[in-house]
């Protein structure tokens, strides 16, 4: 795997964490988050799958995110919250773009906070 191809799938990650958040996800209070500030990656593996050259699993995969979650009608509070992958991201390798996509059903997390 290439370099390029590394920081497109951390980056995709990223990204699919942030619209995960914003599309109504609660916290551990049951909160509905309303803006993501800052997401980070803090573990993970990538690795080719064995039956298929063009496929990568990303396992293990723990993401720290720092959200404001909607506390009251007119009020807002911080949080940080841990969310892990409830099974292997799946992305496979598009000749047309030349990069490794995800295969969105596969992204699923839950709050481990």
């Amino acid at each position: 795997m290439r370099g390029k191809d590394k920081e497109n799938i951390l980056n995709d990650i990223k990204a699919i964490i942030k619209q995960i958040l914003l599309k109504g996800f609660k916290n551990r209070m049951h909160r509905v988050v309303d803006t993501a500030e800052q997401i980070q990656l803090l573990n993970y593996e990538i690795v080719p799958d064995e039956d298929d050259r063009d496929l990568v699993l990303v396992h293990n995969l723990h993401v720290g995110a720092r959200v404001f979650v909607i506390f009251g009608e007119d009020a807002k509070s911080s949080d940080n919250i841990l969310l892990k992958s409830k099974a292997p991201l799946k992305f496979r390798y598009s000749k047309e773009t030349d990069k490794y996509e995800l295969e969105e059903d596969t992204a699923e997390f839950y709050d481990a906070s």
